[in-house]
């Protein structure tokens, strides 16, 4: 096999038109248009690589991208895996350009993911042009809305499996084997109006959701020395938004908290919730006015792949030979799609490109790493799927 049979002025030549292109997720932004046009340039060049693919609308300019370069039988079927979707970009100069600067291209998305979905693309026109038969299927994945509730992903594990995939989140080319997952849960006092001189009329809402966030906080102490995990770091907890009362001078008859807890591969949404049900049931028994309701909101498991399955053996064997080394490895201390795969019985280890800025005011990829990145995926697709002939 050739050092490297990648196409980088392909890779970024797509890559620069994809940041040039406004995918915002309108989850985030009311302003965002989502993944339609992204989508159809995704469609156009891989019929331009005369790979035949397949959009599903999710609802009016959301869609899923998905192509299978169909195998010959007889080996394992694997995924390619990246997000269309960005967040906002608010804060940013020129967030649309695609500005090239020496090894960087800049723009929202260019690193979360877009970089991603350029070296997939890359791959995929390599194994094309080499003429390269695998035994088993390859898929290649473009989801929407990753950056919000994961419609994209939720949808396409009903349509579709695989036995392992490959999600190109952002990794600087280590090996992420891991990722925190997080739960919202509200949590609401309630309390009874009454003016503000008539203390024994009233029940202070505020005042209750105050013996909540004591204990809330002394669990957010706790956390980091009881659950801690060697790839993803430690759990935690925070109130990122808090609501209570009406106006001066009258009692509370209700406060809300939304409390985020961040998880470590191992915790369950029973065993976070059973967290939150005994702090109100304590207070309960020693506060007879005392009165809260907790109901939780979003759940999004953590992720940890075995280091011994065979995708992480293909791809790390397919990394050390691109990179010239071993990678590192790592986990990722967000959530992401692969606890989506993995829920689904897909095996799914993390990898993607070198760069900086996610979510932030300026964001870049660097292009090297796009070139990296695609000789990585073909050559684990070549050995995770098997070919017909030797290479």
């Amino acid at each position: 096999m050739p050092d490297s049979i990648v196409d980088t002025s392909f890779t970024t030549r797509t890559l620069q038109k994809l940041v040039q292109i406004n995918s915002v997720n309108p989850g985030l932004d009311p302003d965002g248009p989502g993944e339609g046009e992204i989508g159809s340039f995704i469609q156009d060049t891989l019929s331009d690589l005369s790979v035949q693919c397949e959009t599903d609308t999710l609802s009016p300019g959301r869609v899923n991208v998905t192509a299978r370069l169909k195998g010959s039988d007889g080996g394992p079927t694997l995924m390619l895996n990246a997000h269309t979707d960005t967040v906002g970009v608010a804060g940013m100069e020129d967030p649309f350009s695609g500005r090239i600067d020496g090894n960087r291209l800049y723009g929202r998305g260019s690193y979360d993911m877009k970089g991603s979905i350029a070296a997939i693309l890359g791959a995929a026109k390599a194994l094309k042009e080499n003429d390269i038969r695998l035994k088993g299927d390859l898929i290649l994945s473009f989801v929407a809305d990753e950056e919000y509730e994961s419609i994209g992903a939720q949808a396409l594990v009903k349509n579709l499996t695989a036995d392992a995939a490959i999600v190109t989140e952002p990794t600087d080319l280590n090996l992420c084997l891991a990722h925190r997952g997080f739960g919202i849960f509200k949590i609401t006092t309630e309390g009874k109006t009454a003016h503000g001189g008539r203390h024994e009329q009233g029940i202070d809402a505020n005042i209750h959701m105050g013996l909540i966030l004591a204990e809330l906080n002394k669990l957010s102490q706790r956390l980091p020395n009881e659950n801690r995990h060697p790839l993803c770091g430690l759990a935690s907890l925070h109130v990122p938004l808090i609501s209570g009362g009406r106006s001066l001078f009258v009692y509370s008859n209700s406060c809300t908290i939304h409390a985020e807890r961040r998880t470590i591969p191992g915790e369950t949404q029973d065993k976070v919730t059973e967290e939150f049900h005994d702090i109100i049931d304590q207070i309960s028994k020693h506060n007879p006015k005392f009165r809260a309701t907790l109901e939780p909101e979003i759940w999004r498991s953590p992720y940890e792949i075995d280091a011994s399955s065979a995708i992480v053996s293909a791809t790390e064997q397919a990394a050390t030979k691109s990179l010239g080394n071993a990678p590192g490895t790592i986990g990722h201390t967000w959530w992401e799609d692969s606890a989506i795969f993995g829920d689904a019985g897909i095996e799914t280890v993390i990898l993607g490109p070198a760069g900086g800025g996610i979510h932030e005011d300026v964001e870049w990829v660097e292009l090297d790493s796009l070139e990296k990145l695609a000789d990585i995926l073909y050559r684990t697709a070549i050995d995770y799927c098997g070919v017909e002939d030797p290479v």
